[in-house]
C-alpha cells in the first residue's frame, strides 16, 4: 500500500508468526520470556504439555507443549510458543491475542471446541490460575 499512496503504513513485526515444519511442528509469535525481561517487562510464563489435552490422547500423539508468556501485572499475552501436532495451524489464535493485546482472561472466556488441539491455547491460559493436570476435560 505504501508504494501506491502517501499513507505511511507499518507492520507490527511482533505479531508476525513463524513456524518450522518439522515432526512435530514448532511455531511462535510475540516475545519470549527472555525478550520480555530484556525489555524490562516483569513477565510470567507457563508450559502446558499436550499430554494434558484430550484430543492429543485421542489421536495418540501427546508430544509437544505450549508456552505462554504474559505480563505478570496486566495478564496481557506477550508471546506464545507451540511445539506439537499442527503447531503452525494452532498459532493463529495466539497471533490475534498478541496483535490485539488480549489477556489470558479473554482466552479463558472464549468457548473452545471440545475435543480439539486448539484447546491447548485455553489450557495455556488456564495454567496461570490452575494446575491443568488436575482439571477435568470440561471444567472451565
Amino acid at each position: 500500500m505504501n508504494a501506491f499512496s502517501d499513507k505511511k503504513l507499518a507492520i507490527d513485526l511482533n505479531s508476525v508468526p513463524s513456524a518450522v515444519f518439522t515432526f512435530p511442528e514448532a511455531a511462535r509469535v510475540g516475545l519470549t520470556d527472555e525478550e520480555a525481561n530484556g525489555k524490562g517487562i516483569r513477565c510470567a510464563c507457563r508450559p502446558v504439555l499436550f499430554k494434558d489435552l484430550a484430543k492429543a490422547g485421542i489421536i495418540k500423539d501427546t508430544r509437544g507443549l505450549i508456552k505462554m508468556v504474559i505480563n505478570a501485572k496486566t495478564k496481557r499475552i506477550l508471546g506464545v510458543e507451540i511445539v506439537g501436532e499442527n503447531a503452525a495451524d494452532l498459532i493463529h489464535e495466539a497471533v490475534l491475542a498478541v496483535k490485539f493485546k488480549l489477556t489470558i482472561d479473554d482466552i479463558i472466556d472464549t468457548v473452545h471446541m471440545f475435543p480439539t488441539l486448539s484447546e491447548i491455547m485455553k489450557l495455556g491460559a488456564l495454567s496461570f490460575y490452575h494446575n491443568v493436570e488436575d482439571l477435568s476435560c470440561c471444567s472451565e
